[in-house]
């Protein structure tokens, strides 16, 4: 039945509200869960959420949906979804980044070439910034969250499916009690670090604290440079949340944090929401990153997933990612490669792992991002995508229908993929177009450059989603610098 609605679709395409009209019952419920979520207070417990769970059922384990109510129950909902989705549907806008993406810039690079390669630097993943049921916020839907145990096992199945390792802090607002749940769960796979959410108007990520820190309940009571300056006791890593979220935080008051969450959830460029959710927090947050970085500021670009709830078919989805990416094996030492900068970031699932590494040319070893180089000459470039994981399965059927429909929705357009590279100054030093129609599992990307810089400078990359059609573009992934100096 789902197959003829599609092709109905296919065949009927015409505005935003025949869209939704002609939308399977999974997207709908799975949208207006994602709307309600993106709001500021989150998940509101009202009658279209009561209505959603009283006429569906749904397996929380597999995530997923099972319509076995009336065809008038099923009508009566799907009417109100898309009541609601309409009602909180705005246009598109086109973005001003297209028109960087689109003009001719000068690059500044010696030479530059593409590879496709089956090598790509080894690592593992770090989850950042992961809510369970004993988060002190919304009490009242502690039914829609996840407790830390089964939160653990979601991640670490996730990293089996890709034979890949690890680490995972769980980060409930004032409380390190999940990681004590999830502590005798660690293995070569999944490592937990004691982590907290702390902090009153403005959040920060407290990673792997000492046991038993003193101040850990009192968090609401310090935000803005206060926050910064008291949670130093905790011994953890601290990372400024999602600085441009509900209340601004500008980068002159993050002290000496060592890193900031420029990427917080995926609602900015998710790929299941078809219709505009009127946020630019990330986009915001990334640019006042580099900012940072042009005023001599070093801080840790990351990206945290910010999870709470479970939405029906998208739960390991909205669990995951954006994600973060350390090419280095020790996932113990987490804690250190966010401090050093160690760390790129995926929006999506289809993104690639992203690590940049550099060189002077008469050097034996390579750098990676964070690290320093010192040398003299010619300075060499490597930025690996690595496709591993690309193909590796996402949640289940219910995923499969949402994200069907959305390649329904979006197969017309005329997309591709840039690589751009920048120095300190955000000044362009190479773009590279990519096509992921030529790259899998064991076929991955690798730009080399060779670049002339005349003094102390840093090294990043970006890889961007271009749409033609739509005049728009979507951050895929982006690394932390290589500092250079002479």
């Amino acid at each position: 039945m789902k197959k003829i609605v599609l092709l109905f679709f296919i065949c009927g395409w015409g505005y935003a509200s025949s869209e939704i009209d002609n939308a399977p019952v999974e997207w709908l419920i799975a949208h207006s869960m994602q709307l309600k979520i993106a709001d500021d207070d989150h998940l509101k417990s009202d009658q279209l959420i009561e209505q959603i769970f009283n006429t569906v059922d749904y397996n929380s384990e597999e995530d997923e949906i099972y319509i076995n109510k009336s065809s008038l129950q099923v009508h009566t909902l799907k009417q109100n979804l898309i009541s609601f989705i309409k009602d909180n549907h705005h246009e598109k806008t086109k973005s001003a980044l297209y028109e960087k993406f689109t003009a001719t810039e000068e690059e500044r690079y010696k030479r530059k070439v593409l590879y496709r390669t089956n090598f790509a630097p080894q690592g593992h993943y770090y989850f950042n910034h992961i809510h369970t049921k004993i988060s002190q916020d919304n009490s009242s839907l502690k039914w829609l969250k996840i407790s830390p145990k089964k939160t653990f096992n979601k991640v670490k199945s996730f990293l089996k499916r890709r034979n890949a390792i690890g680490a995972i802090a769980i980060t409930d607002h004032d409380t390190d009690r999940g990681y004590e749940d999830i502590k005798p769960l660690a293995s070569h796979i999944l490592h937990p670090l004691r982590s907290v959410e702390w902090g009153g108007k403005t959040h920060m990520c407290l990673i792997d604290i000492k046991p038993d820190w003193e101040d850990i309940s009192i968090g609401r009571e310090y935000s803005d440079e206060d926050s910064v300056i008291l949670s130093r006791s905790s011994q953890g890593a601290r990372i400024i949340n999602h600085p441009n979220a509900r209340y601004n935080f500008p980068y002159l008051s993050w002290l000496d944090a060592d890193a900031v969450e420029v990427w917080n959830t995926p609602y900015e460029n998710s790929p299941f929401l078809r219709l505009n959710i009127e946020r630019s927090n990330n986009l915001d947050a990334f640019a006042q990153w580099i900012n940072a970085l042009k005023d001599n500021r070093k801080y840790t670009a990351i990206s945290g997933s910010d999870f709470h709830f479970k939405i029906p078919c998208l739960t390991e989805r909205m669990l995951i990612y954006p994600v973060n990416f350390i090419p280095k094996d020790d996932i113990t030492q987490t804690k250190s490669y966010i401090k050093a900068g160690n760390i790129s970031f995926l929006t999506r699932p289809t993104a690639p792992k992203l690590t940049l590494q550099g060189k002077f040319k008469s050097d034996n070893s390579w750098s990676v991002m964070g690290d320093t180089i010192k040398g003299k000459g010619t300075v060499d470039i490597q930025i690996f995508g690595d496709f591993s994981d690309v193909k590796k399965r996402i949640g289940g059927a219910c995923y499969n229908v949402i994200n069907s429909f959305y390649k329904i929705l979006t197969f017309w357009k005329k997309r591709y993929w840039q690589l751009r590279v920048f120095n300190q100054s955000g000044e362009l030093i190479a773009k590279q177009y990519i096509n992921p129609k030529k790259y899998g599992p064991h076929k991955h990307f690798k730009l080399e450059l060779e670049l002339e810089l005349q003094h102390n400078d840093m090294i990043r990359a970006e890889l961007w989603e271009v749409n033609k059609k739509m005049k728009n573009v979507d951050l895929l992934g982006a690394t932390n610098p290589i500092s250079v100096q002479f």
